[in-house]
This record gives structure tokens, C-alpha cells and sequence, in this order.
């Protein structure tokens, strides 16, 4: 199973969120829905990039909220698969032909990007 832990810690969120005067409630929910909003752009960008045969393993692509506090969203996206791993890591036979990772790179960038303008929205 290919498996890719997608999480941000934000360090100090709540001395933040006081300093700029916005309800932490608010805040946890922009930051919980924009991690489902990437995690599913991470889900569907993995899911063009994974090798298909029979489709299985594009189709065991899932993603999860796994934690979510005051300062906290943490998400998972697992490829199900049995043979994920092996396409996602390579073998000393076969090399790597990652699908999870990039997508999860490309998602955390907008993730970033997205969650600074929102958080800036809520400040204004």
C-alpha cells in the first residue's frame, strides 16, 4: 500500500489567531475545509498520475480527515492496493514510478497559498 501522510502543524496558530482577533472556530473550520478541498486535488491528481492496467489501483486511491484540533488538520491519502507500494517506491527490478508523492507535493503548494489568502480574508 502506497501511503503518504499529508499533515501541517501549524506552530503558534493560536497566539495568531488572538493577535489578529479572529474566532478560532472560524479559523479550524477554513483550515479543515481547504485540507478536504486539498486532499481531494491531491486524490484526483494521483489518480492521473498512477500507472493503470485494470484501473484497481487508481480506484484505491482514498483520502482522509485523520485529525483535526484548534491547531491541528492533519490528512491521510493511501492507495489501497497491494502492489501500490511497489509502483509508488520501485523494486530492485522494477524502478519507481511515484503517483502519490508528486500529487501530494503540487496540493501542498496550493495548500499554502490558499490557506494564507483565506486566513488574510478572515483578518480584513
Amino acid at each position: 500500500m502506497a501511503n503518504s501522510d499529508f499533515h501541517i502543524d501549524f506552530k503558534g496558530l493560536p497566539e495568531l489567531l488572538q493577535q489578529f482577533q479572529v474566532a478560532g472556530a472560524k479559523a479550524q473550520q477554513v483550515t479543515e475545509d481547504t485540507m478536504r478541498t486539498t486532499l481531494g486535488k491531491a486524490q484526483q491528481r494521483s489518480k492521473q498520475l498512477a500507472p493503470v492496467r485494470t484501473g484497481f489501483m487508481q480506484n484505491s486511491i482514498e483520502v482522509y480527515i485523520t485529525e483535526s484540533t484548534k491547531d491541528r488538520v492533519m490528512g491521510e491519502i493511501n492507495a489501497e492496493a497491494d502492489y501500490s507500494s511497489f509502483n509508488e517506491f520501485g523494486t530492485y527490478k522494477m524502478p519507481a514510478r511515484p503517483f502519490v508523492a508528486p500529487a501530494v507535493k503540487a496540493s501542498a503548494d496550493w495548500f499554502y497559498t490558499t490557506m494564507r489568502q483565506k486566513l488574510e480574508g478572515l483578518v480584513k
